[in-house]
């Protein structure tokens, strides 16, 4: 994608909407841009009852984007080619090239922002792979549509020179369609690759996580304070910005006495995430539809929590990944001045993610809703069996030391039960 954001340009952000329960979408797209490394120095909001199909928003809008235009040049003395209009909507490229052409200035929309972003967190093959196919079925159509608006307004209204432009639109159009073939190509060679691993771990018998949530929640964070409470290696990049991890990460928690887990980081959402980065992450995705449970994140501290759980919902349900148990950490409940004294319910839990206790209570808490409907047991486990290997299998609720070894009370994992039965046939 073109690099338009040089530190000397000037930002305009613009919505198509001045409501108060849009604001906060706003506010998620200004630190979008800054995110992409846009700096908004001016944002102008107006209610749009009907989309003009030619330029979205209507003349009057337009004209008050071009007042404030002219008028931020004027006074900070710039000039025109350092202004982006930034637009919190999606623009057609027909929409887009026609409002470039009135206002004089470079027009992005929320979508190319995005892109942006997920372009410069782009780490793995898979990950640039995801991303370029999402960029280049974002520039088909744009190309398409563009020039289409160009050949027809170029063409005078003449059939010769239109069929030329839909000649070369065609042209385009199928250059871009092998590209994007080709990169699918080498992306179900990794989605292969990614499933074979799924196979290896689901004959494990260990039980998977996957961590969801929206995106800056703190899934990456999550991840990294139980592989630091589990003595583990191999942490994820965490900082407080959006869609920092763009590929997956899965990380054997294993911690003396305790059930052993794979937890799985993901692509954070957002609320109108592109569709075409939807699709384009499917495959990174399907590890969601593998877990036997998921946790989703939820930042507790931000007003807009409510909204940002549905938009997590939703997008669990677009991929198929409804029917696997859930459950909800709040995150960030140290922020809260006003905190609750009660849960919502059975499968919440308020966290901080600040302290080895905080951690213990969350692996409890996972533990805890994995083992759910597992068979309770107390039995004495002997010195001479391997205690740390039966821990990792079962979720133990409960062990005191005796004279010949550990008086448990456990929930059976009904995966690895068999390598257990002696002993629960010998104390039944």
């Amino acid at each position: 994608m073109k690099d338009l954001s040089d530190q000397d340009i000037y930002v305009i952000a613009i919505s198509d909407s001045n409501k108060k329960e849009d604001f906060d979408d706003f506010t998620d797209f200004l630190f979008l841009l800054l995110t992409a490394g846009y700096y908004p120095g001016f944002t102008i909001a107006r209610n749009v009852k009907t989309i003009n199909p030619s330029t979205y928003i209507g003349g009057g809008f337009i004209k008050a984007i071009y007042g404030v235009i002219q008028g931020y040049c004027s006074v900070n003395g710039i000039d025109l080619s350092r202004i982006i209009v930034a637009t919190n909507f999606d623009l057609t490229g027909t929409q887009r090239a026609n409002l470039k052409k009135t206002l004089g200035v470079e027009v992005i929309d929320r979508t190319f922002v995005i892109l942006k972003i997920f372009e410069n967190n782009a780490h793995t093959k898979e990950a640039k792979l995801q991303v370029d196919i999402a960029t280049l079925t974002w520039s088909k159509n744009h190309l398409v549509n563009a020039e289409g608006a160009y050949s027809q307004v170029t063409s005078g209204g003449g059939l010769h020179n239109k069929g030329s432009g839909e000649k070369q639109i065609t042209l385009d159009r199928r250059h871009i369609n092998l590209l994007i073939d080709s990169k699918k190509r080498e992306l179900e060679k990794i989605k292969i690759a990614r499933k074979n691993s799924r196979s290896k771990r689901n004959n494990s018998g260990v039980y998977k996580v996957a961590v969801v949530g929206y995106t800056n929640a703190g899934k990456s964070t999550l991840l990294n304070r139980m592989l630091a409470f589990s003595h583990g290696e191999k942490f994820v990049e965490s900082r407080d910005s959006y869609f920092v991890t763009l590929e997956t990460a899965t990380r054997e928690i294993s911690k003396y006495g305790f059930m052993k887990l794979l937890l799985t980081d993901t692509v954070g959402f957002i609320r109108n995430l592109p569709t075409t980065l939807v699709e384009a992450f499917k495959s990174t995705l399907e590890e969601v539809k593998e877990a036997d449970l998921i946790v989703h994140v939820v930042d507790i501290s931000d007003k807009r929590s409510a909204q940002q759980i549905e938009v997590t919902e939703s997008i669990l349900k677009e991929i198929g990944a409804v029917d696997i148990p859930i459950v909800r950490l709040y995150n960030k409940f140290d922020l809260l001045i006003n905190k609750p004294t009660q849960l919502p319910d059975e499968n919440t839990l308020y966290c901080s993610l600040k302290d080895d206790e905080d951690i213990l209570d969350i692996y409890r808490f996972i533990c805890g809703a994995l083992s759910k409907d597992w068979k309770t047991y107390s039995f004495e486990f002997p010195f001479e069996e391997d205690y740390g290997q039966f821990s990792s299998d079962n979720y133990v609720l409960s062990s005191l030391k005796n004279k010949n070894g550990y008086q448990v009370t456990v929930k059976m994992n009904p995966r690895t039960i068999y390598k257990y039965r002696y002993l629960l046939d010998k104390n039944s």
